[in-house]
């Protein structure tokens, strides 16, 4: 009889403290859900759903609430809020920075040294970071990186020649392809290895690059972990990334920096790894006359130098976000001008005005730029098809937004919807319908929309640092092979269709189904 009593009295002791902390948000007077799963909140879908991405789980959400401003959820027990009203994310990205500078993300530079990189690092380790780091991305740094980005284009250029040479057409899965081609400008730029992943399926950095977003279910679950709850992670001292991949990424720096200092200037490169290799030695990298002012910048901070094993996870991010975000933007940009013949011939015939002998040679830093219309393809892509459909931010201070007595502590993470609001018909007209002229008169897409709306790198100081080199080799390698050919799907009953299925329990948007493209010479 005792135990029957006590196990009635710690089920009431669940029960209420179940309610209570589902209750948080109703305290505060904001709008919430009214049955969170019992442990995991408002994220059961992504832990059990099994076929529904990250994304879609919280454009879902933008469309059942988006007449609320802002909107509370719960990450088990985590109260967080979704924020879909464009000029509040204006407010917590831009504004009131000093309020939300954090992904509230999980760091152990110890345990885990990759994850000490500038995408997940806070507070000040991070603004040092940002500072050391942002002056490698600038136009002067990627004009001198540009031949080696074009050597790869001309590459994938030569794959589709020499496959097509003897047959009328050629047939191949447009994610891998591009995925290889990605994967081998990164692997220059990043690690100043050549390559070719393009004609090698089984380099080490493709392979290694496929390993990275084929997770089995436990580092999946770490992974969601990792963005929701990362205080578990912190104290079980989980490693959020394999030794497997630790062990590859380390070894590599290590080889690639020994070998350039004991090589002297014969050893040196136009690349990334130079300019890290500059932040080990002196502090701060070197810049051109024109950018003298970030040198300052950077001197002033009086910043200790990088170690090997921050440049490491410097290098991994800029592995794992360069080669997978940009071939993933090229996949469904050739989607799209696959399904829209009319706008894939305006590509041509732009091509044919500004690139007019079409030798790769020509294709220069400037040629590349004056391409308009690629380019607006390119940004109408990252409108439809976000690579990031959500963004992560914490409060790192009690704060109450401007306008509205809603005031929330410091420790809420906040979740913006890029996804939903990119596909919003209220901020964008027809948006499943792709259409790069939206973008001829605004860098947004929709000039008249007050807030920020447009989110494909984020947006203000902590929007991504290396967005100039991933629309970069989006646009050359897309240019390479629009050259030379037209495309058009296998299976045509995709000019009919929508891509509605993404990978479950993945951050980055990727379509669940490859398809395969047919390339005829113009």
């Amino acid at each position: 009889m005792v135990f029957w009593v006590l196990a009635a009295l710690l089920v009431a002791v669940i029960y209420y403290a179940n309610q209570y902390f589902f209750s948080y948000w109703k305290r505060l007077g904001v709008p919430q859900q009214d049955a969170p799963t019992f442990l995991f909140g408002d994220i059961a879908d992504i832990f059990f759903g099994g076929k529904k991405s990250i994304g879609v789980t919280f454009l879902e959400f933008y469309n059942r609430f988006k007449h609320n401003k802002i909107h509370g959820l719960y990450f088990s027990y985590r109260p967080s809020l979704i924020v879909n009203d464009p000029e509040v994310i204006q407010e917590v990205i831009i504004k009131d920075f000093s309020s939300f500078h954090d992904r509230g993300m999980f760091v152990d530079a110890e345990v885990d040294p990759l994850s000490a990189h500038l995408f997940s690092l806070s507070g000040q380790k991070w603004r040092d970071l940002r500072v050391k780091v942002s002056p490698t991305f600038t136009s002067g740094k990627l004009k001198v990186m540009y031949p080696t980005i074009r050597d790869c284009a001309k590459t994938l250029q030569d794959h589709l020649a020499k496959n097509a040479q003897n047959v009328k057409c050629y047939e191949f899965d447009s994610r891998d392809l591009f995925a290889r081609f990605t994967t081998t400008v990164i692997s220059s730029v990043a690690f100043g290895i050549e390559n070719d992943c393009i004609n090698d399926r089984d380099n080490i950095f493709r392979k290694m690059g496929e390993r990275i977003f084929e997770r089995n279910w436990k580092e999946k679950l770490v992974q969601i972990i990792s963005l929701f709850t990362p205080k578990i992670l912190e104290k079980l001292k989980i490693k959020r990334i394999s030794q497997e991949m630790e062990d590859f990424f380390m070894s590599v720096v290590r080889d690639s920096i020994d070998l350039r200092e004991k090589g002297g200037s014969s050893a040196q490169r136009k690349d990334f790894m130079q300019l890290m290799i500059q932040l080990k030695n002196q502090g701060y990298v070197s810049v051109d006359k024109n950018e003298e002012h970030e040198v300052q910048k950077q001197k002033s901070s009086e910043m200790k130098k990088l170690t090997i094993d921050e440049i490491a996870a410097q290098a991994f991010v800029f592995f794992v976000a360069g080669f997978e975000t940009s071939s993933s933007t090229m996949n469904f940009c050739m989607y799209e001008l696959s399904k829209n013949p009319d706008i894939q011939r305006k590509v041509h015939e732009e091509l044919d005005n500004t690139w007019k002998s079409g030798d790769m040679n020509d294709l220069t830093y400037d040629v590349l730029g004056s391409m308009k219309y690629l380019d607006w393809c390119v940004d109408e892509t990252l409108r439809k098809y976000p690579i990031v459909p959500f963004l992560n931010r914490e409060s790192t201070r009690d704060h109450q937004f401007s306008g509205t007595n809603m005031k929330i502590e410091k420790g809420i993470l906040i979740t913006i919807p890029v996804l939903g609001i990119h596909r919003d018909p209220e901020i964008y007209d027809s948006p499943m319908e792709f259409r790069p002229e939206r973008f001829e008169n605004s860098s947004t897409g929709n000039p008249n929309v007050r807030g920020v709306c447009y989110m494909p790198f984020g947006d203000g100081p902590r929007s991504c640092v290396g967005a100039r080199m991933g629309k970069l080799q989006t646009k050359i390698g897309l240019a390479a092979i629009l050259q030379k050919y037209k495309f058009e799907f296998v299976d045509q009953s995709l000019l009919h269709k929508e891509i509605t299925e993404f990978y479950p329990a993945q951050i980055i948007l990727t379509p669940k189904t490859n398809f395969m493209l047919r390339a005829t010479t113009r």
